[in-house]
């Protein structure tokens, strides 16, 4: 039997993906599984459906409004179990999804555990999974932070999520989790996840263009010299190709 996961999920008016999030739990959470769902300062405070009442597989914090990175941290501060899994309230997980990552976590310990979405374009791959060099973040994120699978001793020892920015913080955690903590990020080729891909319901469309450009050089900037300065040619030729300016 896997090791029990806890999954992490954090939502600020999240209504219209309540129900589908509560009936995927239900698919997904084993036995032994947890939920920790903190409410960040939504208009109308999340509850939890009546089936989820009075259990303790579900844990429900209304903090208010403290931020999408202190949020997560929230999360992880009371969750039981040493297995995490992220979640985005309008995502869905495969039933599946934890036991394919719990074996990855047993083989890559410090890792970073992604998985692809349905929505993905194929792709060809060799083997399951894929390791993914941090430098590979600085051309573009193809990682979904709605995936990612870890040990909760990673998210420690880099200090959590940054509380401070206004948006990457996911970004910025991965950057950190291998320049400073050591980890290796890991996406398996198997889809794991289902996405919500409306712009009007992902978060990330709600921040204005000058905010996330600004915050993203000001992350990318952050960990750039951590990386071996052999990348940087690499790199610089890779964007002029996807641009067509070569």
């Amino acid at each position: 039997m896997r090791k029990p996961f806890t999954i992490i999920t954090t939502v600020h008016n999240g209504d219209a993906h309540l129900v589908d999030y509560f009936d995927n739990l239900a698919s997904i959470l084993g036995p032994n599984d947890h939920a920790v769902i903190v409410d960040d300062g939504s208009e109308n405070p999340v509850a939890l459906p009546d089936r989820w009442l009075g259990k303790t597989a579900v844990t429900l914090l209304h903090p208010g409004r403290i931020g999408r990175g202190a949020a997560l941290n929230l999360a992880l501060e009371n969750s039981p179990t040493d297995l995490i899994a992220i979640q985005d309230i309008d995502d869905a997980s495969h039933p599946d999804r934890f036991d394919h990552q719990a074996k990855h976590l047993t083989d890559h310990p410090d890792g970073l555990i992604f998985a692809t979405a349905t929505s993905d374009p194929w792709r060809a791959r060799f083997g399951d999974v894929q390791h993914i060099p941090a430098a590979r973040l600085y051309f573009a994120n193809p990682l979904h932070h709605s995936s990612l699978a870890m040990h909760r001793s990673v998210w420690e020892r880099v200090g959590g999520y940054d509380t401070d920015l206004p948006c990457c913080v996911d970004l910025d955690f991965y950057l950190r989790a291998v320049t400073i903590g050591k980890a290796n990020i890991w996406r398996i080729g198997t889809p794991l996840i289902t996405r919500t891909l409306d712009p009007q319901s992902r978060y990330f469309t709600r921040i204005p263009a000058d905010i996330y450009q600004q915050t993203l050089a000001v992350v990318l900037d952050r960990h750039r010299t951590h990386l071996p300065r052999s990348i940087w040619p690499i790199l610089g030729k890779l964007r002029r190709l996807s641009r067509g300016t070569l």
